[in-house]
Formats: C-alpha cells, structure tokens, sequence
C-alpha cells in the first residue's frame, strides 16, 4: 500500500469511527469530529460520558486494568455503537463506531441470510443474533424453546461463514 493510499484508508476510518484519548487519569486528550460530535468538546477534562460507564465495567471486572475489551451494540448517550477500549498502561483509548439502524441494514442482513440458505426461521433467529439478543431472549420473543432455538442456530452457522460463529459474533 502506498503512502497515499495508506492516508486516503487513515482519512476514511477518521470519518467512520470516533476516537478519544485519555490519559491514565482519564483527562481527555484528543478528540476527533465523530468523538467530539458524540460527546461533545471534552478535551482537558476528566471524561464521565458513556464510554467511561462500559471502562468502568472493565475495571471492575479484571484482575489487572490493562488490556483491551470490545463491546457490541451497546448504547452510549442514546446513540447505539461498537464501542472498543483499550489500556496500554499509558492511555486509554476509546474508538466508537456508531452503527446505522435505519431499515436498509435489516434488509441488507436478511438477503445476505437468504443467499447463504437459510430458511426464514434461521434468518430470523441469525438477525436477532446480530442485533445482541441473547439466546433466552430469542427463545421468549419468537415462543419457541431452547431446544428448538439451538437446532436452528447450528442449522444457520453451518451455513455461514466461519467468521459469523458464535465466539465471533458474541464475543464468547
């Protein structure tokens, strides 16, 4: 990749994705227009927006604060995202991809389904997987069992890509 390319992909990812740095005392050092339009002008303060509720959830949660979590179509101020943070013992860095929810992404999902072979009931159960459901709330909002539910979810992955399996898709 040459250098232009390399700065026409950096320009790219810099228009889909909010970045935000903090340093270790989460000060906020740098925002770019996604973050600042998410958040709002945080720089040279202590950030308490969103990202900061799912860190502290990382904190709580590990032995050790350094590391990387990714979290998957979660809700920050209102706004549904992939959010990652990562610690590098440094900084914290938090990169927001602020997913579309309009109806073409629903039907986009579904003719991707339906090309791969699935019936309707998989395609239903796949596009509620892709949406975060859990399995116990699959099985309650389409009234059928676990059972039932786990048949046609390993009816769908082995007509899917091996990149759409359980631990990728749910971050198992």
């Amino acid at each position: 990749m040459g250098s232009d390319q390399k700065k026409q992909h950096l320009d790219s990812i810099d228009k889909s994705i909010g970045v935000c740095l903090k340093d270790l005392e989460k000060n906020v050092v740098f925002q770019n227009q996604i973050s600042l339009n998410l958040c709002g002008n945080l720089q040279g303060r202590v950030c308490d927006k969103g990202c900061m509720n799912l860190y502290h959830q990382v904190e709580e949660c590990s032995a050790i604060s350094q590391g990387m979590k990714v979290f998957k179509n979660t809700d920050i101020d209102g706004s549904k995202v992939d959010a990652m943070i990562l610690n590098d013992g440094t900084q914290i860095s938090t990169f927001i991809y602020p997913l579309d929810e309009n109806q073409g992404k629903i039907e986009k999902q579904e003719k991707f389904l339906l090309e791969r072979g699935l019936t309707k009931s998989e395609t239903q159960i796949m596009q509620l997987v892709l949406n975060g459901f859990t399995n116990n709330q699959i099985a309650e909002k389409l009234f059928i069992s676990k059972a039932t539910l786990k048949t046609h979810l390993n009816n769908a992955y082995k007509k899917l890509p091996s990149s759409m399996r359980p631990s990728q898709l749910r971050g198992s």
